[in-house]
């Protein structure tokens, strides 16, 4: 079992999250990757989504020797449940309203009632990680402190 911590200093976010290895391998290597570097990007809540935190990760803003993998469905769906982390990829020209690039999102979910219905449609994403159930409670408070704060800074890095 292999977990990784996602952070926020201003809401105290903390929650370690076990990597679905066996059901998503691509997905769960991307995030390892960006755990391994120790990677933030700005974050928000989402807007038309539910109760999910947002990482927007066009491939520009992504470290510069970090590998790009075209990442295909696996264990995806579009309505994601409370405790889900999922990675959406989007291929560059795929989609209207988008950066230049291949476009990846890391969603954090931490309510019921999540979809994947965009402006665009709807979209699938793939579940490649869960919050352990001893941090879902702290990480839900804390994941509705930064929908009420605005945008944070999010990391991904080892637990």
């Amino acid at each position: 079992m292999t977990l990784i911590r996602i952070s926020e200093v201003v809401s105290g976010l903390d929650a370690r999250c076990t990597l679905l290895e066996k059901e998503a391998p691509a997905s769960c290597a991307f995030l390892l990757e960006l755990a391994s570097r120790r990677a933030t990007f700005e974050a928000m809540h989402a807007v038309w989504t539910g109760p999910e935190l947002s990482v927007p990760m066009p491939s520009d803003l992504l470290p510069t020797d970090m590998p790009r993998p075209e990442i295909r469905a696996e264990n995806a769906t579009s309505f994601p449940s409370s405790g889900d982390v999922v990675l959406a990829y989007l291929p560059a020209g795929s989609t209207q309203g988008l950066p230049p690039g291949d476009f990846y999102d890391v969603g954090i979910f931490y309510g019921s009632g999540g979809r994947l219905l965009m402006p665009f449609g709807w979209i699938q994403a793939n579940v490649c990680a869960r919050i352990v159930d001893e941090d879902l409670a702290k990480a839900q408070a804390d994941l509705r402190m930064i929908r009420r704060n605005g945008v944070c800074q999010i990391t991904f890095e080892a637990a």
